[in-house]
This record gives structure tokens, sequence and C-alpha cells, in this order.
């Protein structure tokens, strides 16, 4: 009996010795572990910064880019500036003297042109507002007419076109932009899906002014169509 008790208790001795020696195994490796690696806590921290800065960043690129658009718009703006002094100092150098009878029209004209020249169409209009009638028929109211319909075809205003377009060829058959005109309402008349319209303007344009090259755009431009 004494033998069993004594075997019992060496057993329950080394069972105990057995489990501290796990234990301190276990102690060891987890106190190796957190020398040899970061905190769990340390890399959900740095993950979560990381992120913020990957935001933080996101939003200066798209900052950025707003800017450049800024940019490229005033420089566009500069450009079309610069363009239109340009062309009015360079006028104003070659211009003579005129009467004082025709200044106020005539420097009106010529303001619209370098607006026109410009790309500064809608102010061009302002200055023509007038001019769609063909006035008294000069050769500057025919002038201020076709610039006129030029600055509406620049814009696309196809009704304008059409309109100052037919009343120009109408009033100045043999101006030597009447074939250009008939030819911006004719395109104007497709844009608008008028095509069996449009076709009869080409064919009007082919018949009175064969040899123009209005008349080549125009026999492009109904081929298209087919």
């Amino acid at each position: 009996m004494f033998l069993f008790t004594s075997r019992r208790f060496s057993l329950a001795f080394i069972s105990f010795l057995m489990i501290s020696a796990c234990s301190s195994t276990a102690s060891h490796i987890q106190s190796s572990t957190e020398q040899q690696y970061p905190e769990q806590a340390t890399i959900d921290h740095n993950g979560e910064e990381l992120h913020q800065l990957q935001v933080h960043l996101a939003n200066i690129e798209e900052q950025i880019e707003n800017l450049n658009k800024q940019i490229n718009e005033m420089r566009q703006q500069q450009a079309t500036i610069s363009r239109y002094l340009n062309v009015r100092l360079s006028s104003n150098h070659n211009n003579n003297v005129k009467s004082t009878s025709n200044t106020k029209s005539s420097d009106n004209t010529a303001e619209a042109r370098r607006l026109y020249h410009a790309g500064l169409y809608t102010q061009a209009i302002r200055l023509l507002k007038n001019a769609d009638s063909g006035g008294n028929g000069s050769a500057e109211a025919q002038e201020r007419m076709w610039l006129l319909l030029q600055n509406h075809s620049r814009l696309n205003n196809c009704e304008s076109v059409i309109n100052i377009g037919k009343r120009f060829n109408s009033q100045f058959p043999h101006h030597a932009q009447s074939a250009n005109a008939l030819y911006l309402v004719a395109v104007c008349q497709n844009r608008l899906q008028q095509q069996d319209i449009a076709r009869v303007t080409c064919q009007q344009i082919i018949n009175a002014y064969p040899n123009s090259s209005a008349a080549s755009k125009a026999r492009q431009l109904m081929s298209k169509k087919k």
C-alpha cells in the first residue's frame, strides 16, 4: 500500500514538473516572439496612419488637378486676349487717317473684324447687330453683313446663319462671298437634319457658281449624304 501511494505521489510530482516546464517554455516563447515582432496594436496603428496618409495624398492630387485645369483655362483666355491685342495693334499701325464722316462706322467694322480674327465671335456680333439686313447696300454694309454671317457660323448659330446667308445671296448675288454664304447655309441645313433642303441649296450653288470653291465643297457635301 505504501509503495502504491509513493508511486502516485511520484507521478503527480512528475506531472507538476512537466506542467511547470511547459508553462516556462510557453512564457519563454511568448517573450521571444514579443521581442522579435512588433505588437499587433502597433501594426494596426501604423496601418491606420498609412490609410490616412493615402487619403490625404489623394486629396492633394485632386487639388493639383483642379489647379492645372484652372491654369490651362487662364492660359487659353490669355492667348485669346493676346491675339486680339496683336491684331488690333497691327491694324492700328497700318491704318491711314480716315474722313470724319466715316470714322465711326469704319472703326466699328474694323473693331468687329479684329474681334473675329481674335476668336471673340460673341463680342463681334454685338458690334454688328444691325448688319443683318444689308444696310444701304454699300461695300461696307456688304462687308459687315458677311462678317456677321461668319461670326454666327463660328458659333454654330444655324438659324441665324440660314436667315442671313440666304438674304446675303439674294441681295448681293455677285458678291465675291455670295457662293460661300450659300455653302454656310447648306452646312447648317445639313447639321439640322434638313438633308433634302441642304441638297437643294448645294445644287443651287453648283448651278449659279459652277467654278467656285464653294461649288466643289457643295459637291463633296452632297456625296457624303448619299
